[in-house]
């Protein structure tokens, strides 16, 4: 997903009042050893954090995404022309912090240039479009071989609606196998890093079908996966829990890892369209009614929420390898500004840093049951 500059000046939710403070667990600790725990931050790393954001994310983190950084459209805007300055300086830092980086991502139909896909004012051939994603893959991997814990390989190619794949011109050009090209591709550029397919609404019954069909087709050719990766972009009070939880067990019995990888819990009604970022919704200023914070009786039907989807993880941390979160705290999450301009609340740390009582909820029930460990 892509995210604009951080709202850091926004108004903080009107937290309900919490317990008197304790010794504060990283969330890290709590869900327990064998499940990475990431949140996706963009801009130049070191400089773009403030202090408290520094200590926010190594103190709750141990694992970390560029948003957008590593996007073919921001890595190479323009053929031949990487730009990876600050998708350096953010890996550097994820190592001198002891953050697994997770890298996001090297194929998908939003967020590629143009230039990806012509030759002059004519649409490029099958061979000019694999030799341009095998250069790019190979360079940016390449560059960051043995640094990066895992990449994103082919995001969102499910279609949705529809019957399989999307269309978009990497199958028009290149047609379904471009996906295994891909995933072979980024083997032979870093083969000890893991490799992701990503993807939203993946859960859901019929996508999930057409998911399990793809990640069949690419391990029957013999090609390396090894994780899914289910973008968690919900909506309060409509959590797919048992849709999530069947999902979860499906990919599993491939033999993959299971990932959570968008995290948030949107509070603010959005139209009915999944976590596709084409979609644009005008807000008016009447819209953004939690633009003064967020109300206590949302911030407490959300801590449930959250507590009962991090209860379901921990019951299936032999299958599910990490959950990231997309954003650091509310103030720099991607939906306060799609799909459109809004003051939204969706992560477990507010606009200052601070837990909400969904840190809270999810912290006591971890500790409670105690981290369930990988068998």
């Amino acid at each position: 997903m892509t995210t604009h500059p951080a709202s850091l000046g926004s108004p903080a939710s009107r937290a309900p009042r919490r317990p008197a403070p304790r010794e504060q667990l990283g969330l890290r600790d709590v869900l327990g050893a064998g499940v990475l725990v990431g949140c996706a931050i963009d801009g130049g790393l070191p400089a773009a954090l403030r202090p408290v954001e520094r200590k926010l994310l190594c103190h709750h983190f141990n694992a970390l995404t560029p948003e957008n950084l590593l996007k073919p459209g921001n890595a190479q805007p323009t053929e031949g022309r990487f730009n990876l300055r600050d998708a350096d300086a953010t890996v550097a830092f994820a190592r001198a912090n002891n953050l697994a980086v997770i890298g996001h991502c090297l194929m998908w139909h939003q967020q590629c240039p143009d230039w990806f896909f012509k030759n002059g004012g004519a649409a490029a051939s099958r061979d000019l479009l694999l030799a341009r994603m095998e250069k790019h893959i190979d360079t940016v991997v390449g560059r960051y071989r043995g640094m990066i814990h895992g990449w994103d390989v082919f995001n969102e190619a499910i279609a949705e609606p529809g019957d399989y794949l999307r269309d978009t011109p990497f199958t028009q050009i290149a047609g379904p196998d471009v996906i295994a090209d891909a995933f072979r591709m980024a083997h032979a550029a870093d083969p000890d890093a893991e490799l992701y397919y990503n993807d939203f609404n993946i859960e859901v019954p019929d996508k999930r079908e057409r998911t399990l069909r793809l990640l069949r087709e690419l391990l029957d050719a013999g090609v390396r996966v090894d994780a899914v990766g289910i973008q968690g972009h919900w909506l309060l009070d409509r959590v797919p829990f048992d849709d999530l939880e069947a999902a979860i067990e499906a990919f599993h019995a491939l033999g993959l890892k299971v990932m959570i990888t968008e995290l948030d819990l949107d509070v603010v009604e959005r139209p009915d369209c999944g976590a596709d970022v084409a979609v644009h919704h005008d807000y008016s200023v009447a819209d953004d009614v939690y633009r003064q914070g967020c109300p206590d009786e949302v911030l407490r039907r959300q801590a449930e929420q959250y507590a009962k989807l991090f209860d379901l993880i921990r019951r299936h941390a032999d299958k599910v390898a990490r959950v990231s979160f997309w954003g650091l705290h509310d103030g720099r999450s991607w939906l306060n500004y799609w799909p459109g301009e809004r003051t939204n609340h969706p992560l477990l740390f507010d606009r200052d840093c601070r837990p909400k009582i969904a840190y809270d909820a999810v912290a006591r029930m971890l500790e409670s049951h105690g981290p369930k460990r990988p068998a």
